[in-house]
């Protein structure tokens, strides 16, 4: 088990159902500082995440994907077959014991399996359902089943990504997936668990992923309310800092962003540009001149920056006090920067490759190491779940095996 008394999660049990990214993401936190989370999964429906992206090369076993990897850490695997009685059962009998239910399938899943709030608390009155479907568990869209670029579309998130005379853009990566959504549900569950310690009072969690994504707008939605104005994509621009945008480097596809939040920082600039159209043009001594000549003057920057390196241009505008940063690669954050490396990448010895690189839990907390195990192997845990949890003697487990009720 991961209960080590030290933690600060320890003694918190929770039956993870989550499966792709958004929801075993939420709980990772949990594993790595002491809770006891245990994956339910099931070879007969695999994890799509254990088979899709990125992966040793050649290597096909669902145990080496690179995100199942990255985002199931600390964690323990049972494999159930929830299409039969007894695999539903021995569910059952996992939530029991623990405090926490997660799952983020559509919003009517749990309840085909009989799984929704008001027969968990059949079995545990108190226990905390935190679902995270993509578009909450009631109401029309209940059924709507979506990945990361759906979510950030119907959000309005690709509505502001990109430029204004181009198609909305995503994000790059599957944001909502890993930024707004599982930290609010790990927020959620934590404020639950408390409110629970207090009261003795479970909670259902109903955190709709698109209203989750949506909440990351930022002004947008006062911007609507209050002035009725749909702000267009604003590509690198800001409406309140200018010059503001990425400008290229000597090299091959290589860029800096470059941001102007004063006069000061703006005469910085022009000073260390050398360059007197800008120096001399008195329009350009306000944020609202700038922005007016915005085009203009960023063609005088890419032709300043366009024959210089990345990371001496980088330090040398920070060192006069002017906001800057190399448009990095992931190469540029493991390679150029051995802080980084250290304090935020782990590598794993592995039983089926040599070994799995995966991100290190980015909360430090004073005096506290989190375990920081490697991610299951598909069922790697399953007879001692049974054993030492259940106390499903070695005989009834093998038979479990035998009527494919394990898998």
């Amino acid at each position: 088990m991961n209960n080590q008394p030290q933690l600060p999660l320890s003694g918190i049990r929770i039956a993870d159902f989550g499966w792709m990214i958004a929801g075993p993401l939420a709980t990772r936190v949990f594993g790595n500082f002491g809770a006891d989370v245990i994956r339910i999964e099931s070879t007969a429906r695999i994890d799509e995440i254990r088979v899709v992206g990125a992966r040793p090369f050649k290597e096909e076993s669902p145990n080496v994907a690179g995100v199942f990897n990255d985002i199931n850490t600390s964690k323990r695997s049972i494999t159930l077959n929830l299409g039969t009685d007894e695999g539903l059962e021995l569910a059952k009998q996992i939530i029991q014991i623990s405090d926490v239910v997660s799952n983020n399938f559509r919003g009517d899943r749990m309840g085909k399996w009989g799984l929704d709030y008001e027969n968990l608390k059949k079995i545990k009155p108190d226990v905390i359902l935190i679902s995270m479907p993509t578009s909450g568990s009631d109401g029309p869209h209940k059924e709507y089943g979506g990945n990361g670029i759906n979510i950030i579309a119907g959000a309005g998130i690709s509505g502001i990504t990109g430029f204004p005379e181009r198609p909305p853009v995503g994000t790059g990566s599957l944001y909502p997936d890993f930024s707004g959504n599982p930290n609010h549900a790990a927020l959620a569950i934590l404020a639950a668990i408390r409110h629970r310690n207090h009261t003795g009072e479970g909670q259902f969690i109903d955190l709709s992923q698109t209203e989750s994504t949506a909440s990351l707008l930022g002004t947008n939605f006062l911007e609507y309310t209050a002035n009725k104005i749909v702000p267009e994509r604003p590509g690198n621009s800001s409406n309140s800092m200018s010059p503001h945008g990425v400008f290229p480097c000597e090299g091959n596809d290589r860029w800096i962003a470059i941001t102007i939040t004063n006069n000061k920082e703006w005469h910085q600039l022009i000073n260390l540009m050398n360059n007197p159209i800008l120096a001399n043009n008195p329009d350009f001594e306000t944020f609202e001149g700038r922005k007016k000549s915005e085009s203009e003057i960023h063609k005088h920057i890419q032709n300043w920056t366009k024959n210089q390196q990345e990371y001496p241009l980088m330090k040398l505008l920070q060192s006069n006090g002017i906001p800057a940063g190399v448009i990095q690669t992931t190469k540029d954050l493991l390679e150029n920067d051995p802080g980084f490396a250290e304090s935020h990448v782990h590598e794993f010895s592995h039983p089926e490759v040599d070994t799995i690189t995966v991100h290190k839990e980015t909360i430090n907390i004073s005096n506290t190491e989190p375990i920081f195990k490697r991610a299951p192997l598909i069922g790697e845990d399953t007879d001692q779940i049974l054993n030492n949890l259940l106390g499903l003697e070695e005989k009834h487990i093998n038979e479990l095996y035998v009527r494919e009720i394990l898998k």
